[in-house]
């Protein structure tokens, strides 16, 4: 094993992230980039305040898994790694896929899933970056033989930028979710139900939040076909920042601030809310509806803003709108909606973003908080800084 000294955000417990020198181990059957980019998901943020379980059993890590790589090192071995595990289970890698040249730019799929009929399973992992294995917030990291032989290396195409690439993983879990939407279209002559995989075409559809992933899903909405794009934000600089990275085909709506008020009062705002959309929409509201923050009072609201004469579905992070505080699931019991969470990805989405990318059909350039951070900067305030709602990213080398 071959080793390369290198600064770290390393996460001891919850509370205690140290910016430490680490060794980083590397062998024949990896390859070791040199990180360019690594975002911060709200998954680490999370970890950094409260712990996870799958987490605090292998610390000390270094977290970190949106993120662009330059290839430095190529183990001797990779390009005998021809037997696909995970997503290519069967299959037999191609010389192109592994023949990784230093120099090139790459990102990866963090969680090395089984798949099924190429669905995605969420128990029992091969492994995953950033929660088994040590992740981006460094300047070295080493990519090991599962992420390869899954095929989750993904190389970074010139027209894309390493700020975009660092985006792709967050972008990707948003259309795995417009993918997972269904919507009934009809019943055939038995009665079963017609089903369309994502977002209603020609629908309305409404994004609560603004922050860069709420952004993403609203610009998805819009490439998948939905007619009427709608954005719930919190104030008029946030309308301007939506308007100035989305453009005017989305419709913004301010909503007042009101997180710490009692719960009656939560209703009332709510109502107005729910009225002043209804007139903007004749009534309809929305066909799909994602939660894109995790806020419970902002589940409860998705609730109510479904299409109440149709078929409506929604996304939010973790789907735990019946426990959220006076949350009306009627629409959901009597199977006219149904919600689901928002987190996760397989490798087509990934694949697919990147296609997009490189196509122009979307852009991500403007999503990201212009402000780099480093390892001069304490690792609470990478972890905790709000950062206006757009993706904070370390740049390990400045």
């Amino acid at each position: 094993m071959e080793k390369v000294k290198s600064l770290a955000y390393v996460y001891h417990k919850p509370g205690d992230m140290r910016v430490e020198e680490k060794e980083i181990e590397f062998g024949p059957n990896d390859l070791l980039v040199k990180v360019l980019t690594s975002a911060r998901c709200g998954t680490d943020k999370l970890i950094f305040k409260k712990g996870h379980y799958k987490v605090d059993s292998n610390a000390p890590i270094i977290l970190g898994h949106e993120l662009t790589g330059e290839i430095v090192r190529v183990g001797n071995k990779v390009k005998t790694l021809i037997d696909g595990i995970g997503y290519k289970q069967g299959e037999k890698l191609t010389k192109d896929y592994l023949d990784f040249q230093i120099g090139e730019r790459v990102t990866v799929q963090s969680r090395i899933a089984r798949y099924e009929n190429g669905l995605l399973l969420l128990d029992e992992p091969l492994t995953i970056l950033s929660f088994y294995i040590d992740g981006g917030y460094s300047q070295y990291m080493r990519i090991p033989e599962k992420l390869i032989r899954s095929g989750s290396v993904f190389r970074i195409p010139n027209e894309i930028t390493s700020e975009e690439a660092a985006l792709v993983e967050p972008a990707a879990c948003a259309l795995e979710s417009i993918f997972s939407t269904s919507h009934p279209v009809g019943v055939d002559k038995e009665g079963y139900h017609i089903i369309e995989s994502g977002v209603k075409k020609g629908g309305n559809a409404c994004v609560i939040g603004s922050g860069s992933v709420s952004m993403i899903y609203a610009l998805l909405c819009k490439l998948e076909g939905s007619q009427r794009i709608f954005m719930i934000v919190r104030s008029e600089e946030k309308k301007k920042q939506v308007q100035a990275l989305l453009g005017n085909g989305i419709e913004v709506y301010i909503s007042p601030v009101y997180d710490d008020l009692e719960i009656e009062d939560k209703l009332e705002i709510e109502k107005k809310i729910i009225e002043d959309l209804e007139e903007m929409t004749g009534g309809i509201l929305f066909d799909d509806v994602i939660s894109a923050c995790p806020s419970t009072d902002a589940q409860r609201l998705m609730l109510e803003l479904y299409n109440p004469s149709g078929y409506a579905a929604g996304a939010c992070f973790g789907g735990t709108h019946a426990l959220v505080d006076r949350a009306s699931i009627d629409m959901n019991h009597y199977r006219s909606a149904n919600t689901f969470g928002t987190s996760g990805c397989s490798n087509k989405t990934m694949e697919r973003i990147i296609h997009l990318l490189k196509e122009k059909k979307i852009s991500l350039k403007g999503f990201a908080y212009p402000k780099p951070f480093d390892f001069k900067t304490k690792p609470e305030d990478f972890f905790t800084n709000t950062v206006d709602g757009l993706k904070p990213i370390l740049y390990p080398w400045n």
